[in-house]
């Protein structure tokens, strides 16, 4: 008896390796997934692990320390010379531009004046003499005020027109000149920056301002003070040899 239980015995374990056998084996071959379909895991590759075959790094990719400053938006505001008289121009041709409108106003306000006055001047007419008008010629004086109301209509339309036409043109005027002067300034702070950035090494110089993307700026990298004195000395310098 316990020959045939020690047989038993053999037959199960020899059973057990078997089924370990075909159920890791099956796992290592493929899988079907509940729409029919074999998931071979060995084609399976993560796909953000995936990418790295496909780089080309050049040997100086790699993360390196970097070393930043900054220059305060508002002590550039407060202190560049440059920058006062970049807004001088811009609030002189402001000036101009609203004289030539003013001017402009005046002159279609008089064009309509003159057209009104002798439109009065028609009908005052038409009021004295209508009393000994034939009803032919009443008839006639009627629709030559009619035509004299209609054109003063007409008029005023087309000099309003005529204005809000004018006065676009000298906005998009002053949109461009100062748009212009600003880039010339703006250009002229990045090109000391990128100066002091050469000379000293630094990566990047951000540009801080209240209320902007920055939070917070640590005091010891702000080298305002030093691209201010840097542009206001050639400014003068230029000024002077002008």
């Amino acid at each position: 008896m316990n020959k045939g239980l020690l047989a038993l015995n053999g037959v199960l374990g020899v059973a057990v390796i078997i089924l370990f056998y075909l159920h890791f084996s099956g796992k290592e071959q493929g899988s079907t997934t509940p729409n029919g379909e074999t998931n071979d895991k060995a084609t399976v590759i993560n796909s953000a692990d995936s990418l790295n075959q496909y780089l080309a790094l050049d040997s100086n990719i790699t993360a390196k320390p970097i070393k930043i400053a900054y220059v305060d938006s508002d002590s550039l505001d407060k202190n560049l010379k440059m920058l006062d008289d970049v807004e001088a121009e811009i609030k002189k041709k402001e000036g101009e531009l609203q004289g030539k409108i003013k001017n402009k106003q005046a002159q279609l306000e008089n064009r309509m004046k003159s057209k009104f006055q002798s439109y009065e001047k028609k009908r005052n007419e038409f009021s004295i003499k209508a009393p000994t008008l034939t009803d032919a010629q009443l008839k006639t004086a009627q629709q030559e005020i009619m035509e004299l109301e209609q054109q003063l209509a007409g008029m005023d339309q087309n000099l309003q027109r005529e204005m809000m036409t004018y006065q676009a043109q000298l906005e998009e005027e002053y949109i461009v000149l100062k748009g212009k002067k600003m880039a010339d300034y703006y250009g002229k702070v990045q090109e000391y920056c990128q100066s002091i950035a050469n000379r000293l090494g630094f990566d990047f110089i951000l540009i801080y301002q209240k209320g902007g993307a920055i939070l917070h700026a640590n005091n010891t990298f702000d080298i305002s003070k030093y691209v201010i004195n840097a542009i206001n000395k050639e400014y003068d310098a230029k000024k002077v040899a002008k």
